[in-house]
């Protein structure tokens, strides 16, 4: 009989709870012992339920015991949970080091701390072997009843499934009764252009070089503003199972590498997912079969800073500047409008 491992996903950006959803679905059958129950974000319960269910358990009870929790804090903000019996996976804590172009002596410290932890078991860190490959996979190999599985083993088992998930998607999905389908949405490209950091798409190259195109906004996002009173086209989801119907109304689908590039990933092959801060061997899935337009500033990969809190990236500028790339705009022009056959 299987035990239960109940880890709580909760932390992180959407984007990251669905790469390890998907990660956690396609290794569930290697992971022999165990049944494995994951706390998601409310809101993110009823499309996870649909599209994995039938191999890990979806919990969205937020009070629900974890065995270990998936955490970005440090060790000092983790000290009193871990005296009182709580268990961590922290995935990010060598990844922003990482990434980071020039290191600090705290960096080198903060390392051999979590070193120490994840020998300990406290707070379980993936192997740094892992820190440029998919996600997904090193999100969850950081979880000692998972460190077993190779990325050989994980990425056969993703290209088995996804044709199923895709299958899957191509069916009606849980969507918000709010959510409107403009009727000519069937003629247009779909550009979901957002992103938390700088991946967010200039209203000044929208108008130049895609005025045609529907703009996809979650409902309380102030950025729509702009986009409309320009006058270009805009649509409103609501829950993440709106984002793939409006994906799969459109002619077409291009996003930035924010959340809704990974529901595009796992459930359509007529999309663009186009590359600011992330690299692509990290936040591309293995399995992806759409088109990926790769990032042309020298200044690629950067770490993600929230525009609502850093007015600048830590390369100095206010927007990327991927955007004022010509080859950039070439590749994002081409694999949309040529392959969608939009002149």
């Amino acid at each position: 009989m299987k035990t239960f491992l109940t880890i709580d996903s909760t932390s992180g950006g959407n984007g990251d709870v669905w790469m390890r959803l998907l990660s956690f679905y396609v290794t569930a059958e290697m992971v022999a012992d165990y049944n494995l129950r994951i706390i998601v974000p409310a809101h993110m319960g009823e499309l996870a339920e649909f599209a994995f269910a039938d191999l890990i358990t979806i919990v969205t009870d937020q009070s629900c015991k974890a065995d270990i929790t998936y955490t970005h804090l440090g060790i000092r903000d983790l000290a009193m949970p871990i005296l009182r019996g709580n268990r961590f996976v922290s995935p990010y804590q060598r990844l922003v080091i990482h990434d980071k172009k020039k290191k600090e002596l705290k960096d080198y410290i903060n390392t051999g701390i979590f070193h120490l932890a994840d020998k300990l078991g406290i707070v379980q860190i993936p192997d740094a072997g892992w820190m440029s490959v998919y996600q997904g996979f090193s999100d969850i190999v950081g979880i000692r009843q998972l460190k077993h599985i190779t990325y050989g083993q994980y990425t056969e088992s993703l290209l088995k499934h996804s044709p199923l998930l895709l299958k899957k998607f191509s069916s009606p999905v849980p969507v918000s009764s709010q959510l409107f389908i403009p009727e000519d949405l069937h003629k247009h490209i779909l550009f979901f252009p957002n992103g938390t950091s700088r991946q967010f798409v200039p209203l000044w190259w929208a108008l130049k070089n895609m005025p045609d195109a529907y703009y996809g906004f979650f409902e309380r996002d102030k950025d729509a503003a702009s986009f409309e009173k320009a006058g270009l086209r805009t649509v409103r989801f609501y829950e993440p199972g709106d984002i793939i119907s409006l994906a799969h109304a459109a002619k077409w689908t291009i996003s930035t590498d924010s959340f809704p590039s990974h529901l595009l990933q796992t459930a359509s092959t007529r999309s663009t997912i186009v590359l600011t801060e992330a690299p692509r061997s990290r936040i591309i899935s293995p399995a992806f079969k759409g088109k990926v337009v790769t990032a042309d500033a020298i200044c690629h990969p950067c770490l993600h800073m929230a525009r609502d809190l850093h007015p600048l990236c830590a390369a100095g500028y206010k927007e990327c500047i991927n955007w004022q790339k010509n080859t950039y705009t070439a590749g994002i022009l081409q694999s949309a409008l040529q392959t969608a056959g939009i002149s």
